[in-house]
């Protein structure tokens, strides 16, 4: 009889997930990052000296990042190694040397470099499709920093001996953080499977991250204090 062989015909085409591929081997992941950045230079000067919140006032810096992560190890959870980068600036008025406001506008930007290990708690969404992952992240944190005046030059500072300093520099310091996953495969199951097919990618999510920087060159009394912390938001994706 041919019923079998018909039947098991039809049952093939109409499962249109069976033609996709399995998932695709997990070693990278990805965020796409944004958050606001305040340093707390003030801190490191005597009470009533307050030179970012005279130039800058309460405003904080946007800033824009990528994330790339080396997945390593795969079991309870995946444990792995993450490289940072964000850019960010702010915008405010200058002062002379007299210490009277100038009309010349003035920027101070800000390039963190981190770099350390992260750790991904994916238990519940890998084995009881609960679709939140935590994720913890700790390393060291680099962040280059630059001062332009109004003609767009790195702005410089005549010192009491007659020589000069130059606005620009660079910042040693901690990082760490802890964020929140939410898995979106979990909402459309069936386009993150074309979406692994396609592109590699095995899952995507959206995240909301605390993150804390301590960044003062280990207390150094000759370094700006460029720590801060506060909430990132972004998409990540595993691929």
């Amino acid at each position: 009889m041919r019923t079998p062989a018909i039947l098991a015909a039809l049952l093939v085409l109409s499962a249109p997930a069976a033609s996709l591929a399995d998932d695709s081997p997990q070693t990278l992941a990805m965020e796409l990052r944004f958050g606001f950045y305040t340093p707390d230079i003030d801190s490191e000067f005597d009470k009533g000296v307050t030179p970012y919140d005279t130039v800058f006032g309460s405003d904080s810096a946007w800033m824009f990042g990528l994330e790339l992560d080396s997945q390593l190890w795969h079991g309870f959870g995946s444990l792995g190694a993450f490289g940072l980068t964000s850019y960010g600036y702010l915008s405010g008025h200058g002062i002379s040397q007299d210490g009277t406001d100038s009309s010349d506008e003035t920027t101070m930007s800000f390039l963190p470099l981190v770099a350390g290990l992260v750790y991904r708690f994916d238990v519940l969404a890998v084995r009881y499709d609960i679709p939140f992952v935590l994720v913890l992240k700790g390393g060291l944190n680099y962040t280059i920093w630059w001062i332009r005046d109004g003609v767009e030059e790195i702005s410089e500072i005549e010192d009491a001996d007659g020589s000069t300093t130059e606005g620009s520099g660079g910042t040693f310091g901690l990082y760490g953080a802890a964020s929140l996953h939410l898995l979106l495969d979990f909402f459309e199951p069936h386009t993150a499977k074309v979406f692994d097919n396609d592109l590699g990618v095995n899952n995507s999510y959206l995240f909301v991250e605390y993150a804390f920087q301590k960044v003062d060159d280990f207390g150094s009394d000759s370094s700006f204090d460029l720590s801060d912390s506060g909430l990132v938001f972004g998409l990540a994706f595993e691929m």
